[in-house]
């Protein structure tokens, strides 16, 4: 694996003479952080500047498309979108679709769950044989089909029937070695409008692990020769060990790098194997998820990094071959002291690491499986003792690019993190009689004299030569360890919560929806008609377009016969050969007469009853059997559609006086969405009123429809106002902002101004601030005019403390003009809180008061008198009180009551 090592290593290593510990091809704290200089720090350090090659990872976040890409193999557990490489569409307007997703060119154990929406969903329910399972609670239909990538899988019989046009997929589609799912989903407008953009949690590739090989020396069935005994695992160590020797479809290789199995010493991966899988808290010790790749520009060493990072892993090559040392606390494999120091050989010692060696603050990420396995960060350490002792904060942030659960990433970091403060190292050269022992990666003891008995890492090793002051000395570069490396984690990181925001509060009906019964006036006469008027609140819901009323008079009740015809007795009912109604009951109908089902009127036999028929003019319905419960009539309701923002629907279409009718309504909603009716209500019509009411009410009518367009524009300044307010900057001065435009020809003239102003003075002391707003316009033409005026104004400071509003409107033909205006004005005189004023002052020929509701008709002052329909009034001080013709008077001034006589 020299790929892996140095370059001096290469030339030692040709004749026999080194041993190295591959720091910057480990580059994991005992690959890298017991030399955290050409280790991690190297990497992570000086790498940012160099740009390395993007490592393989936990996660494939984006659908991949295209031909020509890398192969790639999946193991452990990860996330992924797949490789889209077929899309079909079929069905009635192709709504229904197929979709292929390449997951792996080589086995996989299977999907665990797929996102949807935001949320892990799992697949389930009886198997289709056709379309797989399907996903489970979700508000559409998808199925998955899964084939896991066998050698001697045949083409899905599925695609090869639906393809559009036919012979798109054959039965030469088979994807033998490539695991590949298939994707059936049925469109549809309200939920599912695209095609569901896949993502797939996968448990990857079965792997050989020769401790579960009887022929070599462990225990149970796996064969490397027989892939269909190989088992899921999430164990780093068998994942470099399958690409060390090769994943391969038959004879082809899909990645890894083909070393024979003798040059890696089993004992030594064995032992790195069984670290990986001790339980430690509530799980694995080291677990890892990756997708190694082979293709143009990829490397072996790109794929195996992640892994060794993954368990802390130094990656040895020596004599006895290729080996990982995964990250634990070893037992010292020897002891020297000062006097096994060869005198005369070369000799460096340091207690402290150089600055670029250290750190004192450790950041990360891994892959977060809740967070659909995209980078997450881990907590950050940062050691106060370290940075106060460094005099600077030494940053470094690490990511675990196979590392798929928060607590091995804790675990990793603190490794890493405690690692960097051992910082003692040299180049020794010791006695040839620890040849046996001296090891590359192993630990040993050192009991110095000058600097105390300490505990180091082997990172290098080679031999001397055979010369007059010695045989085969050994030199070896040392890095201080220690077992305070593998403590447990101060340090825990919680994942972030993933979960999507829950279900939006869609409205399914309007609030406070009601209805009036009214009288309308016949424009250009004197008439009136019968209506009703609907009304609710406004939406929050943004996504609610319309609103449709339905209603319809008030079922009345029946009786019918069983006869033939049978004849239906229904008081006053006013129809005619042909006029469409339905029936409904409490109990049962007799036979031949089905509930709410359109029925006819065949025959009027008199203003009373009359027989039905199924169809327009077709035969009289005969009866039989018996009936039970209530029956009622009713007519064919009528519909209406209410676009928002409106807020009232006035119908008179087939509404008679004196009647009642029942109504319901529904909401109309874009995108999109099952919505349903309401229960019915009921409303009356009234009968003929007197002209005062009809005025009233239809006065009440038109100021809720001009409150209502006002409603919407005053809130938008009210934010912008809001929004100006939050943007100022502290000053003392005078600010104004003037906006005019104007038109005009030779007849006309149009012109509209709006001024804003804020100013602060101070004179000797005293501050005043104003703000005001004014807007004009008019409009001409000829002698004919129309202008209008609207000011806002607020002062505070050392006179009054006011707030006023101004309008006024003003119309004029020739020399006549009328006009309208009013003030509002409030505050406190000379700004003493014990003189306060307010006023509402209004200048207008009509004058109307409305509470808002439909409840009762509006107060109306016009012409000089006060007009209002009901009064509620506990005492009445008044001169005079009479009815409209005189006849009757009250003279409460002088006391006496007046009857006239006709």
């Amino acid at each position: 694996m020299g790929f892996l090592v140095p370059i001096f290593s290469t030339v030692l290593g040709a004749v026999g003479l080194s041993g190295v510990a591959s720091w910057l091809g480990g580059s994991t704290i005992l690959a890298g952080l017991a030399r955290f200089g050409l280790g991690l720090a190297a990497k992570y350090l000086i790498g940012q500047l160099t740009q390395p090659k993007q490592q393989a990872q936990t996660s494939q976040l984006d659908t991949a498309y295209g031909e020509d890409l890398a192969r790639s193999v999946i193991m452990g557990k990860v996330g992924t979108a797949g490789h889209l490489v077929y899309r079909n569409a079929y069905g009635s307007g192709n709504r229904k679709i197929q979709d292929v997703y390449i997951l792996s060119n080589f086995l996989i154990n299977g999907i665990a769950r797929v996102r949807y929406k935001g949320e892990w969903k799992t697949l389930g329910g009886t198997e289709d044989a056709t379309k797989g399972f399907q996903i489970q609670d979700i508000d559409s239909k998808i199925w998955v089909k899964l084939y896991k990538g066998t050698m001697t899988q045949t083409a899905d019989a599925g695609l090869i029937a639906q393809s559009n046009p036919a012979g798109r997929w054959t039965t030469n589609h088979r994807g033998a070695g490539i695991a590949y799912a298939i994707v059936t989903q049925e469109l549809n407008r309200e939920h599912l409008q695209q095609p569901w953009p896949a993502f797939f949690e996968i448990e990857g590739a079965p792997l050989y692990d020769w401790r579960k090989d009887s022929t070599v020396g462990g225990s149970g069935s796996h064969r490397w020769n027989d892939q269909t005994t190989w088992e899921f695992t999430e164990n780093p160590v068998l994942m470099a060990y399958a690409l060390e020797r090769g994943v391969f479809n038959g004879t082809e290789m899909m990645v890894g790098k083909g070393v024979s199995a003798s040059r890696l010493p089993i004992a030594q991966w064995t032992v790195a194997a069984n670290i990986c899988d001790e339980i430690v808290g509530t799980g694995k010790r080291y677990t890892a998820g990756l997708i190694p790749a082979a293709g143009s520009g990829v490397t072996h060493d790109q794929n195996m990094q992640p892994l060794l990072e993954s368990c802390a892993s130094t990656w040895v090559e020596d004599a006895t071959g290729e080996y990982p040392i995964v990250g634990a606390a070893q037992s010292t494999v020897l002891t020297f002291t000062d006097d096994d120091i060869m005198v005369d050989e070369p000799f460096r010692f340091s207690v402290k690491r150089s600055k670029s060696e250290l750190i004192n603050t450790l950041s990360g990420t891994y892959f977060e499986p809740d967070n659909f396995y995209e980078q997450t960060p881990f907590a950050v350490r940062i050691d106060s003792v370290a940075l106060a002792e460094d005099g600077e904060r030494l940053a470094v942030s690490i990511p675990y690019d196979a590392v798929n659960r928060s607590e091995v990433a804790d675990r990793l970091a603190d490794i890493q993190f405690k690692a960097s403060r051992y910082q003692a190292n040299g180049e020794i050269c010791i006695h040839p009689r620890f040849l046996a022992d001296a090891q590359v990666g192993r630990w040993i003891e050192w009991d110095s004299t000058a600097f105390g008995t300490r505990t180091f890492q082997i990172t290098e090793k080679r031999l001397g030569p055979f010369g007059e002051k010695a045989t085969r000395n050994i030199y070896l570069t040392l890095q201080e360890v220690g077992e305070g490396i593998f403590d447990g984690t101060d340090y825990v990181t919680v994942p972030i919560d993933a979960s999507s925001p829950g279900e939006p509060d869609y409205a399914v009906s309007a609030a406070n929806f009601g209805a009036v019964g009214i009288q309308l006036k016949v424009d250009g006469s004197t008439d009136r008609k019968t209506g009703i008027r609907f009304f609710w609140d406004a939406f929050d819901d943004v996504t609610v377009t319309a609103v449709d009323v339905e209603y319809r008079p008030e079922a009345a009740g029946v009786t019918v016969s069983i006869a033939n015809p049978a004849v239906i007795t229904w008081p006053s009912h006013g129809l005619v050969a042909n006029d469409l109604l339905y029936l409904a009951t409490t109990g049962s109908l007799p036979t031949g007469l089905t509930a709410d089902s359109p029925l006819y009127v065949k025959t009027v036999l008199t203003s009373g009853t009359f027989t039905v028929s199924l169809t327009p003019g077709g035969a009289a319905i005969a009866t039989s059997g018996t009936q039970s419960g209530i029956h009622s009539a009713y007519r064919d309701s009528l519909v209406k559609r209410a676009e928002t923002p409106v807020q009232v629907l006035t119908v008179s279409e087939g509404v008679l006086p004196s009647k009642t009718y029942e109504y319901r309504h529904r909401i109309i909603t874009t995108p999109p969405r099952a919505t349903f009716f309401t229960a019915w209500s009921s409303v009356s019509t009234p009968e003929d009123v007197f002209d005062v009411s009809v005025g009233l009410a239809q006065t009440q009518q038109d100021v809720r429809d001009f409150l209502a367009s006002l409603s919407a524009g005053l809130q938008d300044i009210r934010d912008k106002v809001a929004q100006v307010a939050a943007s100022a900057v502290d000053a003392a001065s005078r600010q104004a902002q003037d906006n005019a435009v104007a038109v005009r020809n030779a007849r006309a003239n149009a012109a509209a101004f709006t001024e804003l102003e804020a100013t602060i003075t101070e004179i000797d002391g005293e501050l005043t601030a104003i703000a005001s707003s004014v807007t004009a316009v008019e409009a001409s033409v000829d002698n004919v005019s129309a202008d209008g005026l609207f000011q806002l104004r607020a002062e505070a400071g050392t006179g009054d403390v006011v707030s006023r509003m101004v309008a006024e409107v003003r119309a004029s033909v020739s020399d006549a003009w009328v006009s309208a205006g009013w003030v509002v004005e409030a505050g406190f005189t000379g700004g003493n809180p014990a003189a306060p004023f307010s006023n509402f002052i209004i200048n207008a020929s009509k004058f109307v008061v409305t509470d808002g509701t439909n409840n009762g008709t509006p107060l109306t002052f016009e012409s000089g008198a006060l007009k209002l329909l009901v009064a509620n009034i506990g005492t009445v001080t008044a001169g005079l009180l009479q009815n409209p013709a005189g006849t009757m008077k009250v003279d409460l001034n002088n006391s006496f009551i007046q009857i006239a006589v006709a």
